[in-house]
C-alpha cells in the first residue's frame, strides 16, 4: 500500500487538473502544444464553446477546454496498455472533493464513472480518457438552450 501511495504522488504532477487555470496548466505540464477552440453540436450547428489547450507530457497528450477561464472538460490519450494506477490516479486528481462511482454497465471496452454533482469520467480501451466537470455540463447546456432558442425565432423573410 505505502509503494501504491508513492507512486501516486510521483506520478501527480504529470496530469492536469479540473478546475485549474491555464498559468496552473502551464505549471504542471509545460507550454502549450496548439491553441484551438472546443465546440458542440447542437441544433443542427457546430458552436464553439470555449478555449483548448492542447499539451504533450511524457507520452501523454493532454487537450484542456476551458470554461470561463478554468478547465473544465480534460481528455488524456496515450499510446498503449493503461494500467488501473493510472485510471485511479486520473479520477482521484479529479475528483473536485467528491467520489467518484462506476455503474455496473461498465465493461473492459468502456468504463464510467459519475460523481454526485453530474460530473463524468470514461475510459475507453482505444486509449483515452475523458473527464467532465458539472461547470463543462452548464456551459454546454446553456449553449444549448441559445442554439435551440434562436432556432425557434421566427424567420423575417
Amino acid at each position: 500500500m505505502k509503494l501504491l501511495i508513492l507512486f501516486l504522488v510521483l506520478i501527480s504532477p504529470v496530469f492536469a487538473r479540473l478546475g485549474e487555470n491555464q498559468d496552473e496548466l502551464v505549471a504542471r505540464l509545460g507550454q502549450v502544444k496548439l491553441e484551438s477552440k472546443h465546440y458542440i453540436t447542437a441544433q443542427g450547428q457546430i458552436s464553439p464553446l470555449g478555449p483548448a489547450l492542447f499539451f504533450e507530457k511524457d507520452q501523454w497528450n493532454i487537450q484542456c477546454d476551458l470554461i470561463d477561464g478554468r478547465c473544465a472538460k480534460i481528455t488524456y490519450t496515450k499510446p498503449g496498455e493503461w494500467t488501473p494506477e493510472q485510471i485511479s490516479t486520473l479520477l482521484q486528481n479529479n475528483a473536485q472533493g467528491l467520489p467518484w462511482r462506476e455503474p455496473s454497465d461498465s465493461n473492459k471496452m468502456i468504463r464510467k464513472w459519475t460523481r454526485s454533482d453530474g460530473g463524468t469520467a470514461k475510459w475507453q480501451f482505444t486509449g483515452s480518457m475523458e473527464l467532465i466537470s458539472k461547470t463543462y455540463l452548464a456551459a454546454k447546456a446553456r449553449r444549448e438552450g441559445e442554439l435551440k432558442s434562436k432556432a425557434r425565432q421566427q424567420p423575417d423573410l
